[in-house]
């Protein structure tokens, strides 16, 4: 039978992605590949990753018809709109959440890596967690080192992965 293991993020190594400022303000996160990746993700795969985070926070902040009238509905009702619906901003965020996830089932899990959201560092920085349960990234090789592993879901900074 398989059991799902609790994997604390807490405790896990890091590699920390910082946020590209060359442009301005607005959220982008540098593409350059880091090197402690070298021969455990491609770097195709990586700046495909990172090149669509940075596409949808473009597009999430980018001044249109509908974010104005958002601004407007808000300012009318004391923000109270925003309690019953989401805004343009908010469904973007989203949309990153679930890329990521996807993003981490594909190809960052099965390799003991799992990237987090930039919401939960304040769009300051990705965070790379290396698990202790990767089958590349382990220093030396076990049995369960070659298991691939499935995300069950990833909460209060803690995954549950299952090996199969």
């Amino acid at each position: 039978m398989v059991r799902p293991a609790a994997v604390s993020l807490d405790s896990c190594r890091k590699i920390f992605v910082e946020r590209d400022y060359s442009q301005g303000l607005a959220v982008r996160f540098i593409k350059d590949f880091p090197s402690s990746l070298e021969g455990i993700v491609s770097r195709d795969d990586w700046e495909e990753t990172i090149e669509t985070i940075n596409a949808e926070f473009t597009v999430a902040e980018q001044v249109c018809l509908t974010s104005v009238a958002e601004t407007v509905l808000g300012l009318f009702t004391c923000y109270i709109s925003r309690l019953f619906f989401p805004t343009r901003y908010q469904k973007q965020l989203d949309k990153v959440r679930r890329y990521i996830d996807v993003q981490n089932k594909r190809i960052f899990l099965p390799v003991g890596l799992c990237l987090l959201d930039p919401m939960e560092r304040g769009l300051r920085i990705i965070e790379i967690n290396i698990l202790s349960t990767g089958k590349v990234i382990s220093s030396s090789p076990s049995p369960s080192s070659t298991t691939p592993m499935i995300a069950q879901s990833i909460t209060n900074n803690k995954i549950e992965v299952e090996q199969v």
